[in-house]
């Protein structure tokens, strides 16, 4: 191997683009030529001095980054409020449902089998909600069922109201259904990515 043929070896190895073969011949011509081996020193030198060099300034964007926010409106605030308001409507909806699923409340004025079907729902709906409110992530899977409940039960309430088969103040304890609706919704809402100016 040359000298010319060694240098260009040398630049090749140095870029780790260079065969064994190539470099085993490049450095046994190291080894008897010492205008060749300054080369490499000269060039791996070179190498380090445009490879490393100092990390350039990055300006801080952190007061601007958090200058956009908002934390009056914090997604995470508004997913913890949604947590204890889901605990709150599940617990007084327990608290509700329990004399109905074991005595029959109404058994009077209706059928108690009936009272134990409902009572059953309620408390089925309540752990439900405590469950979301313990592992937010189920909340997603609980939402369609919950929004058709609190659906069908404003139209059928709308509907006996207006047909005067019962009262507003009857229909009150729905309003918790409605509420741990709305609290699901927000619990499965993501947070929207805010464009933050950074100049």
């Amino acid at each position: 191997m040359d000298c010319t043929a060694c240098r260009d070896v040398i630049s090749a190895h140095l870029d780790d683009e260079a065969e064994p073969a190539e470099v085993e011949a490049m450095d046994a011509h190291l080894a008897s030529c010492a205008e060749c081996r300054a080369h490499e020193v000269r060039l791996v030198q070179l190498t380090r001095a445009v490879r490393v060099h100092p990390a350039e300034d990055v300006p801080d964007l952190s007061a601007a980054i958090l200058g956009q926010v908002d934390p009056g409106r914090s997604p995470v605030r508004v997913r913890e409020w949604a947590r204890y308001g889901l605990v709150v409507i599940a617990l007084t909806q327990l608290l509700l449902a329990v004399p109905e699923l074991i005595m029959g409340a109404n058994g009077a004025d209706g059928s108690v089998h009936l009272e134990h079907h409902l009572g059953a729902w309620d408390v089925a709906l309540a752990i439900g909600l405590l469950v979301a409110a313990w592992q937010p992530e189920r909340a997603r899977g609980l939402l369609p069922m919950a929004l058709a409940l609190g659906g069908i039960l404003v139209a059928t309430s709308v509907l006996d109201i207006v047909e005067g088969s019962t009262l507003v103040v009857a229909e009150a304890p729905h309003a918790l259904e409605l509420a741990g609706v709305v609290f699901l919704w927000l619990l499965t809402k993501r947070p929207h990515a805010r464009r933050v100016a950074l100049t």
